[in-house]
């Protein structure tokens, strides 16, 4: 099978493929999977999906999917999407929030000291020492946050080496801080996820078992659909929320940089902050198209990525209703071979069993005179 992993993709997907469950051993993630992937198997092999997928546009495949697989996915998906990097990044998200709010209010602080007074015996205002003292402690936990954020880095990048995983802090930096860091992340536990299945069920299969084919063929084609899902979720994040948002905020930059401007005209006592703004939006202008043509690169890595998935995935389904076909002409051979073996092997009574000799005297008389002889 061939692969699509463009070199960005390579640096994620397959540097950050990690052999753990989180929290959950394989044990408890196949109980509950497998009987969601078999609910899944079982109404794709009795509904008729012969159209391929892959002759879709990317809007076709998402507005006519089916509603009742498509629940059976996002099912699977709930236990699907678990792995050290995906733990990372929420963890992270958490504390770089709550960094965030903690500069908020230290701000928040820093501009109650202009009118504090010195001491004060309202217990309503704030005194100046009170601020200080509440900024330093706030400062305090940032460095507490920040230093828990490159623990918690460390300890993900020990375990993932461990694993045999060779993945830089860069690259990783590259997951948490960049804006779809989260879905390649996503799609990295789904392929995870997905190579632990196929290494259990390889195995434990039986290949001279014709059942136990058919149902490992089965679950690894829907495998290969929630994969496919995990990336067109990626890609319609992408070409959505983030592109959407980069065009608002490149229009808002523009909008500034035409008021600053009309500002720098007006009055030369605002135009060195004028002039100030206009450089800081141009170059917020910049930023935005350099980061537009990132996303833009990484939706042709997913899209080429989703074509070859999608491949797979009609394959998987080919290979599955090929092994169907085959287990259901093999039980029809084993039942026809039976009904010949009763035909052929059916031996009838004897006559003598049949005929009582007085019987058998008369027939035989009967048959003389048909012959034109007399009986003596």
């Amino acid at each position: 099978m061939k692969k699509a992993f463009t070199t960005a993709i390579t640096e994620t997907i397959v540097l950050v493929a990690s052999h753990t469950m989180a929290a959950q051993t394989f044990e408890r993630f196949w109980q509950k999977v497998s009987p969601k992937l078999q609910d899944g198997v079982s109404y794709l092999e009795k509904t008729d999906q012969d159209e391929l997928l892959g002759r879709k546009t990317f809007m076709e495949v998402v507005t006519f999917r089916d509603a009742r697989i498509t629940r059976i996915i996002n099912s699977c998906l709930e236990d699907f999407l678990h792995s050290d990097i995906l733990a990372l990044i929420d963890s992270v998200q958490k504390l770089q929030d709550q960094i965030a709010k903690r500069k908020q209010r230290i701000n928040s602080w820093r501009l109650g000291l202009i009118s504090a007074p010195a001491s004060t015996l309202n217990p309503l205002r704030q005194s100046r020492a009170r601020l200080f003292k509440k900024i330093k402690k706030e400062q305090a936990c940032i460095e507490h946050d920040t230093a828990q954020i490159a623990s918690l880095k460390t300890e993900t990048l020990a375990k993932l080496s461990s694993a045999g995983i060779a993945l830089t802090g860069a690259q990783l930096d590259s997951l948490l801080y960049t804006a779809e860091g989260a879905e390649l992340a996503q799609i990295m536990a789904v392929a995870e996820n997905i190579r632990a299945i196929q290494a259990h069920l390889s195995s434990s299969m039986d290949p001279a078992n014709n059942a136990q084919v058919r149902t490992c063929s089965g679950f690894l084609m829907l495998c290969y659909r929630i994969y496919v899902e995990i990336i067109e979720r990626a890609v319609s994040k992408i070409s959505g929320s983030y592109l959407e948002r980069l065009s608002e905020l490149a229009d808002e930059a523009n909008r500034q940089i035409l008021r600053a401007k009309v500002l720098y005209e007006q009055s030369k006592k605002t135009s060195d902050i004028a002039r100030s703004n206009m450089e800081i939006n141009a170059r917020t202008i910049s930023l935005i198209a350099l980061y537009r043509d990132h996303l833009n690169n990484r939706l042709k890595e997913l899209e080429r990525l989703r074509k070859e998935m999608l491949a797979n995935y009609e394959l998987s389904l080919n290979t599955f209703r090929t092994v169907k076909v085959g287990s259901e002409l093999l039980s029809v051979i084993a039942s026809g071979e039976k009904d010949l073996d009763a035909i052929f092997n059916f031996e009838p009574p004897q006559l003598k069993s049949i005929y009582t000799d007085g019987l058998a005297e008369e027939f035989e008389q009967i048959t003389r005179k048909l012959k034109g002889k007399t009986v003596s």
